[in-house]
């Protein structure tokens, strides 16, 4: 099962998110993945890292500054350690991990940026994980992801917390 989180820019799905990991922890639901946190300096946000959330540990992942071979999102450089280490995680959800991903945007809408690794994850039958995008883009990823079935979350959904832990902790216990 696809779950999948959505809601505007800068609505606060990524801090959420990052409230929500203790709670999943607590109630023994094994997480993997990543979310992306917002690299800020004094005149704004200067790229995101990618943190780990099996591991527990951030690292350089888009930055406003880079070389022109790498790929790039709106002002932003995907630094090839920070792609390698967001496939790496992707890639090595174990049986019975739901698989967190923060966040499936215009780059890999492209078909670019994490979507190759995303896509061969998503491809395995025992898929179980939490995707999250921009309410613009629902519709173009709903449609990526056919036939899988999905089931969306509004972060402006009243009842959010209580609902996605059901439907994380309810997905994949057969694994």
């Amino acid at each position: 099962m696809v779950l999948v989180l959505a809601g505007p820019v800068h609505s606060g799905k990524t801090s959420f998110l990052r409230g929500l990991l203790p709670e999943l922890k607590a109630r023994e639901i094994r997480v993997c993945g990543y979310v992306s946190l917002a690299f800020k300096g004094e005149g704004g946000i200067f790229g995101y890292d990618l943190f780990d959330v099996k591991e527990g540990r951030a690292l350089p992942f888009l930055r406003t500054t880079g070389e022109s071979s790498w790929q790039k999102v709106g002002p932003f450089f995907l630094l090839p350690g920070g792609l390698a280490a967001a496939e790496s995680a992707i890639l090595g959800r174990k049986p019975g991990e739901r698989l967190i991903v923060d966040e499936v945007g215009p780059l890999e809408i492209a078909g670019r940026g994490v979507w190759p690794a995303l896509s061969r994850a998503l491809a395995r039958s025992s898929f179980h994980g939490l995707l999250v995008t921009r309410k613009p883009l629902l519709d173009v990823l709903r449609d990526r992801l056919q036939p899988s079935p999905t089931e969306v979350f509004e972060i402006e959904r009243n009842d959010l917390r209580p609902a996605l832990i059901k439907a994380l902790s309810g997905t994949g216990r057969a694994e």
